[in-house]
């Protein structure tokens, strides 16, 4: 399962937070390195394994 890489701004603590191109859910955040101030980079989870894995449906509006 590939992680996605980005540079938007997330802190420690933020994991599990969403990861939103547009009106679609893309991942789930996993890690970050650096932070707000500094900069860094921040990395997710796709969500499709997540929602398979407890048998989940997302439903956007």
């Amino acid at each position: 399962m590939a992680k996605t890489q980005t540079s938007v701004y997330v802190e420690g603590g933020d994991s599990g937070g969403s990861y939103i191109s547009g009106d679609q859910a893309q991942g789930i955040t996993s890690g970050v390195s650096g932070n707000c101030t500094s900069g860094g980079r921040s990395f997710y989870q796709p969500i499709t394994p997540v929602l398979n894995r407890y048998g989940l449906r997302l439903h956007t509006a």
